[in-house]
């Protein structure tokens, strides 16, 4: 089902955080006879929900940033590089699915374009007219046409997409929207190109696939690509560092680069108080470096590990401090096998454990 505009319009209310307004005329002709004061008159389009976030990115430094990403292999450009950045940006900004659906949803839209650099002759006519004496049927409104974003936009390199991304961080936490001390919580993810990718690892996995007699085989794919390491303040969600290695490098090889990278972000602004980590993170060394450090941990311990061993021990025998309970109801199966279970969860702490001898 294709998207429309009042779709992405609410998609940038809500990832913007403002509250989406309502009409009701009756109770501004209201206001107005009585000469009561009124708070603003705004315009319900994307163009001024954009406006004063594209200021703020002005004024703390972003824009600024976005402008030094160059891409690779370009001879000439009779487009800014920065206005292929700001254009996928936006795209992912308002959620739109589909390249396709670009010239419809927001290449069209004047006063968005304008925002990005456009003025109105290039989104009517276009950038310039090549191809057009062998075009078929009417043109794409917009200034440029959707291959030619995806089509540069990959030109970007890894390296100079991560020092934007860092650059950002530091800009916010200069601009003060972290607290005075951070929660932050870490973890990964595959970010999967072509083998063709220039410096990109590979690793081999075990995948479940299913045939058409409904058997489920195990296959070895190979992926190609990098991993993605983010250290993300819990409160505010905004990234706090991140790192981007080979798909092949394991998590715990970015534990100390991460935490290193956001407490230099942070410096002078907040402080990394607490991290919570997944069971990829977990490594001794890491963790008692972490201590060191001065900074508060929570990593889940897997199931054979010795130390939940003894940890759930004492908690069974009541012997911890117990953290409040939890009853959750799961459901089970489909149809005429569904069935559901009531699920108890107890959080209980438990000091003096020294099994984990990593």
């Amino acid at each position: 089902m294709p998207q429309i505009r009042d779709e992405i319009r609410q998609t940038l209310a809500e990832r913007l955080c403002w509250e989406v307004a309502r009409r009701d005329d009756r109770r501004v002709a209201r206001r107005l006879y009585r000469k009561q004061v009124i708070d603003g008159v705004y315009r319900l389009d994307e163009g001024a929900l954009l406006d004063d976030f594209f200021h703020y990115l002005e004024d703390v430094g972003v824009m600024a940033l976005l402008a030094e990403v160059h891409g690779t292999a370009r001879q000439r450009e009779m487009v800014p590089f920065v206005h292929y950045v700001l254009l996928y940006s936006l795209k992912t900004l308002v959620g739109i699915k589909s390249m396709n659906a670009l010239p419809a949803l927001l290449f069209s839209d004047e006063a968005l374009m304008q925002l990005v650099g456009f003025n109105a002759q290039q989104v009517r006519q276009g950038i310039c007219q090549r191809g057009a004496t062998k075009r078929q049927g009417e043109r794409v409104p917009g200034p440029i046409c959707p291959d030619t974003l995806a089509k540069q936009i990959v030109k970007v390199n890894v390296r100079d997409l991560e020092a934007v991304f860092n650059g950002a961080i530091r800009a916010l936490a200069r601009a003060g929207v972290f607290g005075a001390k951070v929660t932050g919580s870490a973890d990964g993810t595959d970010l999967e190109t072509t083998e063709r990718y220039v410096g990109c690892g590979q690793v081999t996995r075990q995948v479940r696939q299913e045939d058409k007699q409904g058997r489920v085989h195990e296959i070895e794919v190979t992926v190609y690509g990098w991993k993605v390491l983010l250290l993300v303040d819990a409160v505010t969600k905004i990234p706090l560092a991140v790192k981007v290695g080979p798909i092949d490098e394991h998590e715990t090889h970015w534990t100390r680069a991460l935490v290193t990278q956001a407490r230099a972000h942070l410096v002078g602004a907040a402080r990394l108080h607490t991290i919570v980590f997944d069971r990829g993170f977990l490594d001794g060394a890491d963790l008692w470096w972490l201590d060191q450090q001065g900074i508060l941990l929570v990593v889940p311990a897997k199931t054979h590990m010795a130390v939940t061993v003894d940890a759930r021990a004492p908690a069974a025998a009541s012997e911890g401090l117990s953290h409040g309970r939890r009853v959750s109801t799961v459901r089970h199966g489909q149809g005429k096998t569904t069935r559901t279970e009531r699920l108890t969860t107890e959080v209980v702490g438990i000091t003096g454990l020294t099994t984990y001898d990593q």
